[in-house]
């Protein structure tokens, strides 16, 4: 169905394993907890991004590439997707990816995150063919037959008018094989970061929230949290700060757990328990021109606004220097 040209950016030749850059703390706690088995590997952030894409386009044909590396046991990995670019090309029963989106995009992720072109992914669309076509199989087949290729993923998406299905497939130099999908359910590490360093650099879909046909793909779907008007994580850059808040306080306790709550009225708490502390950190509407209000067993009830500065802009500045004194 897809009359695609492949390119294979950064290929994985026979018996050779790409080395990942040395992750976060908070990333290795992430990979350390993947699920067992011999399925592909995917964040549900980024099964839910290609979601979203499908359904952008439920009548016609679209697509995307996958980014990320292989385990040290030969898993694929998918830690980021992405869609179409501006001039990829949308037709009944075929699709073509914008060469030069595809290119820029896979040499800053090469770049920035050390991430691999692993895998590409199409829909079609309410054909209702869940396979590769004829074509598909044997584009990608011959592909990495004449590159001298190991193994590439292959995704085929369909949809209805309310919602998505996506179908893995495993191919080398001789056929595609059906793979399960091994779902990490969290946001890849490498999603915010991304989106955030490349900016305007990357295409979006306009369907704001993913709809799965398949339960196992629903489990970590969550709607998007509805902020307060005029909330500070309504900012552009506010989740980045929350979860740069999150971390800190992570590393502090690091016997403990850091959740996040909402709210009715759309304001949100951070709940810390550690051993024998439980602490609560409020962010109020004003935040963060007003002080977070910060209670629990180890505060007192003394107001300690007065060591609340907001430095040059500076929100994880000032939280630091506000925690760390009283």
């Amino acid at each position: 169905m897809a009359k695609q040209k492949h390119i294979f950016i950064n290929r994985r030749r026979q018996n050779m394993m790409y080395v990942f850059l040395r992750p976060s703390k908070e990333e290795t706690s992430i990979v350390s907890s993947i699920p067992q088995g011999n399925g592909i590997l995917i964040f549900q952030s980024e099964l839910d991004y290609i979601s979203r894409c499908i359904l952008d386009r439920p009548d016609i044909e679209t697509g995307g590439q996958l980014f990320g590396y292989w385990s040290e046991g030969g898993r694929p990995i998918v830690m980021y997707a992405i869609g179409p670019g501006p001039k990829a090309n949308h037709q009944l029963t075929f699709f073509n990816q914008d060469v030069d989106y595809l290119v820029k995009v896979g040499n800053a992720l090469k770049d920035n995150f050390g991430l691999k072109h692993i895998g590409e992914w199409h829909s079609h669309h309410k054909l209702g063919l869940a396979r590769p076509s004829g074509h598909d199989a044997n584009t990608m087949i011959s592909t990495i037959r004449n590159q001298g290729l190991g193994e590439f993923i292959l995704c085929i998406g369909n949809c209805d008018s309310r919602s998505s299905s996506i179908k893995a497939f495993l191919c080398d130099s001789t056929r595609c094989q059906d793979k399960e999908w091994d779902i990490i359910c969290s946001d890849s590490p490498v999603r915010h970061l991304a989106d955030s360093r490349l900016g305007d650099m990357l295409r979006h879909p306009r369907t704001r929230l993913p709809s799965h046909s398949d339960a196992r793909m629903r489990k970590g779907v969550s709607e998007s949290p509805v902020y307060a008007k005029g909330y500070w994580l309504n900012e552009k850059g506010g989740g980045f700060i929350l979860n740069d808040i999150m971390n800190y306080l992570k590393r502090i306790h690091v016997r403990g757990e850091v959740k996040a709550q909402i709210n009715d009225q759309g304001e949100v708490s951070l709940m810390i328990q550690d051993r024998n502390m439980t602490e609560r950190i409020f962010f109020p509407s004003g935040f963060p021109h007003r002080p977070p209000v910060i209670s629990g067993t180890r505060r007192n009830s003394k107001d300690k606004e007065q060591y609340w500065h907001y430095m040059n802009g500076n929100i994880l500045g000032s939280f630091i220097h506000y925690y760390e004194r009283i």
